[in-house]
């Protein structure tokens, strides 16, 4: 994942705002199979984030993995997901 310079600012304003300290990725169940779910969470004691860009992130090396052509970043002031592989089949 990769998480741009302005899509930064955003997370790291929401984090404070919301009083977390880290972004959390998981795995959902969707229409088409799998898809990503973003939360803000605070990290629990023992727990090890990645960091990317920054920002301290939570997933599971399965969410990490679906993650690898996922970029955050802003277009007009909000934040957007991108995904190079993402397709869907749903009507």
């Amino acid at each position: 994942m990769k998480i741009t310079d302005e899509a930064k600012i955003l997370i790291a304003e929401a984090l404070v705002s919301n009083d977390c300290d880290c972004l959390e990725v998981t795995l959902q169940q969707s229409c088409c199979g799998t898809s990503l779910d973003f939360a803000l969470a605070k990290l629990e004691v023992g727990e090890k984030p990645i960091l990317v860009n920054g920002i301290s992130v939570m997933m599971d090396d399965q969410t990490q993995a679906k993650t690898e052509t996922v970029t955050l970043l802003t277009e007009d002031g909000e934040l957007v997901i991108q995904d190079e592989t993402q397709s869907c089949c749903c009507n």
